[in-house]
C-alpha cells in the first residue's frame, strides 16, 4: 500500500500520505495530520492478509497429506495383493509333482498375473498421485517428477515379488523334505 488517503480532522478533505511518511499537511486548511492511526492499519491489514494466506496454506497441506495417506493405502495394497500372488504361484509350481501338472500352469499364471499387476497397476497408480495436481510440492519443498515415482513404485513392488518368491522357496523347500 504505497498511498494512504485519510480525512482532515478539521475540514474533512482528503489528505493524501505517501509511503514512510508519518505525517501529512491538508491541501485546503494547512492542518497538520498525523498518520499513525492509517500506518496501523495498513499493517493490520498486511497482517490479515499473511494470516489469511498461512490459512489456506494450511489447509491446503492437510488436505494434501490426507490424500497423500489415501494414495499411499492403495499403493500398499497393490503390493500386497501381487505378493499374494506371487507367493500362491510360486508355490503351486513349487508343489507339483509332474511337469504337466495344472498346478505348474496355475502357478505361472499367478507369478505372470502379479508381475503385470506391478507392470500395468503401478504406473496407473502413479497417475492418481496427489503430487501431480494443483502444482503440490512435497514437503522437502522440491517438485517429485513422474518418472521418479515410478522407478521408486515399480522398483519396489518388484523386490518384494523377488522377496515373496523367496519366501515361498524356503517355505517349499521346509515342506518338501
Amino acid at each position: 500500500m504505497n498511498i494512504v488517503t485519510i480525512d482532515c480532522p478539521h475540514c474533512g478533505a482528503a489528505v493524501e500520505r505517501k509511503k514512510d511518511e508519518y505525517f501529512g499537511v491538508c491541501p485546503y486548511c494547512g492542518c497538520e495530520v498525523c498518520f499513525d492511526e492509517a500506518k496501523a492499519e495498513a499493517e493490520v491489514e498486511d497482517l490479515r492478509k499473511k494470516v489469511n494466506d498461512l490459512d489456506r496454506k494450511i489447509t491446503t497441506d492437510k488436505q494434501y497429506k490426507k490424500q497423500l495417506e489415501k494414495w499411499k493405502k492403495g499403493r500398499n495394497r497393490l503390493y500386497i495383493v501381487s505378493c499374494l500372488l506371487s507367493t500362491a504361484g510360486f508355490t503351486f509350481a513349487m508343489l507339483s509333482k509332474e511337469v504337466d501338472d495344472a498346478s505348474i500352469t496355475i502357478g505361472m499364471s499367478l507369478l505372470i498375473l502379479a508381475v503385470l499387476l506391478i507392470l500395468i497397476g503401478a504406473p496407473l497408480h502413479c497417475l492418481q498421485s496427489p503430487a501431480f495436481f494443483e502444482g503440490n510440492e512435497d514437503f522437502s519443498g522440491s517438485k517429485t517428477s513422474r518418472f521418479s515415482l515410478l522407478g521408486k513404485v515399480v522398483g519396489i513392488g518388484f523386490l518384494l515379488l523377488c522377496g515373496s518368491a523367496f519366501c515361498s522357496a524356503i517355505i517349499c523347500a521346509i515342506f518338501s523334505s
